[in-house]
């Protein structure tokens, strides 16, 4: 599973991608042509339905005869009375649905979905979308290339002399609850990061 710009370091390699994952709508505005280009190479395309909506008319064309379009559970993960109501129906309804929602307005929702026909739970990092998507295919361990948690890590697929740094550590603060989520409650599955 490739998701964003990677896509393009497994095609100047020869590596055919089995599945390509897009969750931010600036990619697609910002950078068309390869993610045209990164869709047309890769087995699958995924995109969230954010993507498809704010697409132009020709791209929604393309991503409705091409790719498969999953939906987040929620926008953000903070809400009111009504949200917690709502996700505590729909996590006894979808059993492969885990969320946590808290008491306290100011919480944070975390949750992880076994399956993604569903829907997926955000968390700023597509690379925790693509863990489910994984998880959803039956994958049991899950090796991930490019996450890096730290702020230190160039990004992995940017060969030029001065590559952009992972922006993943701004977010920290919102991610780790996540992967501290799905590590207490997703006890079949093994992942393992190459990034520092």
């Amino acid at each position: 599973i490739a998701v964003n710009g990677s896509v393009q370091y497994l095609l100047n390699n020869n590596v055919k991608p089995f599945l390509y994952l897009l969750t931010d709508v600036r990619f697609l505005h910002r950078r068309r042509e390869d993610f045209y280009n990164f869709s047309r190479n890769s087995q699958f395309t995924i995109v969230n339905l954010d993507v498809y909506e704010q697409a132009s008319v020709d791209d929604q064309k393309y991503i409705e005869e091409n790719c498969l379009i999953i939906r987040s559970f929620y926008r953000r993960e903070k809400g009111g009375f009504l949200k917690k109501i709502k996700f505590n129906i729909l996590k006894r309804v979808h059993k492969a649905l885990l969320i946590s929602v808290p008491l306290s307005k100011r919480g944070r929702l975390a949750g992880f979905c076994k399956d993604i026909s569903i829907g997926y739970c955000s968390c700023h990092t597509i690379a925790y979308t693509a863990i489910q998507v994984a998880y959803s295919l039956k994958y049991g361990r899950i090796i991930c290339s490019g996450l890096d948690l730290t702020g230190s890590c160039p990004r992995f697929y940017d060969e030029s002399t001065s590559p952009m740094p992972s922006e993943l550590s701004k977010d920290l603060f919102k991610i780790l609850p996540f992967f501290t989520f799905m590590r207490k409650n997703v006890s079949d599955l093994n992942i393992f990061n190459l990034s520092d």
